[in-house]
């Protein structure tokens, strides 16, 4: 297990084509999830470590959140260990104009709401944001091009924890070498399926609330409809006193839920559950903080906590 040190954070951004992925005996990413936004501009996110082996990182908790932007599509993203340290900050990327698939990337500190800190679990006290002042200036990168980002190094063995993105309009090809990968293989689980949702339409009452072609995929996705409040949805059965309850309905491409005595559908264009058929799933409501007055969705690995 790791005991993570926050004097030996390191940071640092390079962009990397897989063939010099490789040479540096780095992990070609697991790619774990995608957020989508109007355009067909779509961030994918994953992770691996440098060198590539057998890790002992002991993460808690995880996952990203949809942050909305004038001009940029980005993220908030965070990783808690098991010493409490939290690993938070923004991704954004920025389309160049007049360059068409060029994008300017920018790295910031993230300003963590008190409803985050609890969703995620995440101790103010223990918000590491220090490496941050080592991240250079703004950083162009081309379409499906490959950022790793070394977000921290394993006091015990040098091994470097890395985040990955790629930037692209539409779906690019995202390589796993999963021979190389096989030693650290282990069997399905239920909480490893993941909702997915894309070019959605919200309703209510059979009347459209918001239509977007952007979209999320994770363990946990959420919406935010103004005047109502957010509603967090999974499949696999939380952990107890989360406050969810199997409520919801999914199949293919819809997710049916009531509230308040209205009837509201989650309508995708791809397929929000992996599996033929109707299926419970597990939803919570809460109303956040921030109150946006306009529609937000979001997924993370980790369970929202209870207030």
């Amino acid at each position: 297990m790791t005991f993570f040190r926050r004097t030996l954070v390191t940071f640092s951004i390079v962009t990397l084509a897989f063939l010099a992925l490789q040479a540096q005996g780095g992990d070609e990413p697991v790619w774990t999830g995608s957020y989508g936004w109007p355009n067909g501009i779509q961030i994918h996110s994953g992770h691996g470590t440098i060198p590539a082996g057998p890790s002992d990182w002991g993460k808690v908790g995880g996952g990203t959140a949809g942050m909305p932007g004038k001009g940029t599509y980005g993220f908030c993203r965070f990783l808690t260990f098991p010493s409490g340290i939290t690993i938070l900050y923004e991704f954004h990327a920025r389309p160049v104009p007049d360059q068409e698939g060029v994008y300017e990337i920018t790295l910031r500190p993230h300003e963590l709401t008190s409803d985050q800190a609890a969703s995620w679990r995440v101790d103010r006290n223990l918000v590491d944001a220090a490496f941050l002042q080592k991240y250079p200036a703004p950083f162009i990168v081309k379409d499906g091009e490959v950022i790793a980002i070394e977000v921290a190094e394993n006091p015990n063995t040098g091994q470097k924890l890395v985040d990955y993105f790629v930037v692209s309009k539409g779906e690019p090809f995202l390589r796993t070498n999963l021979e190389r990968k096989a030693s650290q293989a282990r069997e399905f689980r239920v909480e490893d399926v993941e909702l997915s949702v894309f070019d959605y339409d919200i309703r209510r009452n059979e009347s459209s609330l918001y239509k977007s072609s952007g979209g999320c995929g994770g363990r946990y996705v959420w919406i935010y409809i103004p005047g109502v409040g957010r509603f967090t949805f999974t499949l696999a059965p939380p952990p107890a006193g989360s406050g969810f309850e199997p409520t919801a309905l999914a199949s293919g491409k819809q997710i049916t839920f009531r509230y308040d005595g209205d009837l509201y559908e989650w309508l995708s264009k791809r397929k929000i559950v992996p599996g033929e058929g109707l299926f419970n799933i597990w939803m919570k409501f809460d109303q956040p903080e921030w109150n946006e007055n306009h529609f937000v969705v979001g997924a993370s690995d980790a369970a929202p906590r209870v207030k």
